[in-house]
């Protein structure tokens, strides 16, 4: 980032700090320190302050899938004939987050399998 301004301003120049206030939808109020994640994982008492995994997801388009494609996509296997719009999608089975995938020409390709079981207070 340092690089880029400073060539755009035709100098030079370097970064001794750099804190990211805000990503997507998330900013520092809803922040964790690593030291109290680590707190809270040693008193297993993560699920009750983590976000679900679909929070991070809201902003991607995400469509259905049946049982059998579903099973596809978690064996890895290419979906062909799929009626999405072509790009990076948000794929589900039910409300279960089954994997991000890219779609192009209505082939479903994974990006990033998803092992979720939900609970029942997610569902």
């Amino acid at each position: 980032l340092a690089r880029d301004i400073a060539l755009a301003l035709g100098t030079v120049g370097h970064v001794t700090m750099l804190q990211r206030t805000k990503a997507g939808p998330f900013d520092l109020s809803q922040a964790i320190s690593l030291d109290k994640l680590d707190e809270l994982g040693q008193a297993r008492a993560l699920e009750q302050i983590l976000l679900p995994l679909r929070a991070g997801l809201d902003d991607i388009p995400a469509f259905s899938l049946t049982p059998d494609q579903a099973g596809a996509l978690r064996q890895g296997r290419v979906l062909a004939g799929i009626a999405a719009t072509d790009g990076a999608a948000f794929a589900m089975l039910d409300d279960v987050p089954v994997a991000l995938v890219d779609v192009l020409a209505g082939e479903v390709r994974v990006v990033r399998g998803f092992n979720v079981t939900m609970s029942k207070e997610d569902s």
